[in-house]
């Protein structure tokens, strides 16, 4: 928290839009040698779309157990993005180090803080590399790194940086979705994934003849392996959920999907993303009809599997 001049260095930490800039690594690095990761800098406006300054029901429910588990120590939420766990969390009034690569995307953390009128009176946002965190040892109660391990090539890199600033006794949680039973009233949901993964596959069909492939890093490394052989506990906790929910193409995937707002767009340049969609959208209606994309998605919210590894 000692800011804006290095103890260690001397050298001045510069403020963009209340945001420390605590590394000077570029948001997006796909080619090399070296570590690659993908930030999302030109994805942020279209991540979370028409919702992007709520506070989702989830959301509040996990950060109710990292203010159980933090108390008044320091929270780290690495990889915070929008804010969708510091927001919430900001209303507990404990100190919080909200780490990203990604200046835009905090820039949403602060337009939904003030949109819920919560104070971040107490909270540092720092433009920060999870791969060389710019945090003494030891120095940090709770950390939060969610939806970042799979856009890494180096995901154990990141582990061991958390693990290197926790405390003795500091808390690593994580968080999955963990599927619930269906209920007796089964969704017919057959027409919107048909729709769905016919529009993935076709866009990516259309872009791999032109040599263009999604991008993909850690998406099947298996988290839970390395930390158990790291941590010195584990223990886990079920969230209840079930609320029914219904999403529209039009709402969720379409605007997300059609803004290159998913991770595995990175390398697709917007003028080939464009002309791609342009024609897609066009087949599409003729396909399957000028409203397809109303058809919507429908069922029953899954519960949330909280694991906490503790140093």
């Amino acid at each position: 928290m000692r800011l804006p001049v290095c103890e260690r260095c001397g050298n001045e930490i510069l403020q963009n839009n209340n945001i420390w800039q605590l590394t000077d690594m570029p948001d997006l690095v796909t080619e090399g040698e070296g570590d690659k990761y993908i930030g999302y800098e030109h994805i942020g406006k279209n991540y979370s779309g028409a919702r992007k300054y709520l506070m989702e029901e989830r959301d509040i429910l996990f950060a109710e157990e990292v203010a159980r588990v933090n108390g008044d120590g320091i929270f780290l939420d690495l990889a915070c993005g929008d804010g969708c766990f510091t927001v919430p969390c900001a209303r507990n009034g404990f100190r919080i180090i909200a780490g990203d690569i990604s200046n835009a995307m905090m820039g949403i953390l602060q337009d939904k803080a003030k949109y819920n009128h919560v104070s971040l009176e107490h909270t540092t946002l720092c433009r920060m590399n999870a791969l060389e965190l710019p945090l003494a040892d030891e120095s940090i109660h709770t950390v939060v790194a969610n939806s970042v391990l799979h856009l890494i090539s180096n995901p154990q890199k990141v582990i061991d940086e958390i693990y290197r600033v926790l405390k003795k006794g500091g808390v690593f949680i994580c968080l999955d979705d963990q599927p619930g039973k269906t209920p007796e009233k089964a969704y017919d949901n057959q027409k919107y994934y048909e729709i769905v993964n016919d529009l993935y596959g076709s866009y990516w069909n259309k872009l791999q003849m032109q040599g263009i492939k999604p991008k993909k890093y850690s998406w099947k490394f298996n988290r839970a392996e390395y930390c158990e052989g790291l941590f010195r506990t584990k223990s886990e906790k079920l969230i209840k959920r079930g609320n029914p929910y219904r999403i529209r193409i039009c709402d969720g995937f379409l605007p997300r999907f059609a803004e290159r707002g998913f991770s595995d767009q990175t390398d697709v340049s917007k003028e080939i993303h464009d002309k791609v969609m342009e024609e897609l959208m066009k087949e599409f209606g003729e396909k399957y009809g000028a409203s397809f994309v109303e058809t919507a998605v429908q069922g029953m919210e899954d519960d949330m599997l909280v694991t906490f590894y503790r140093k």
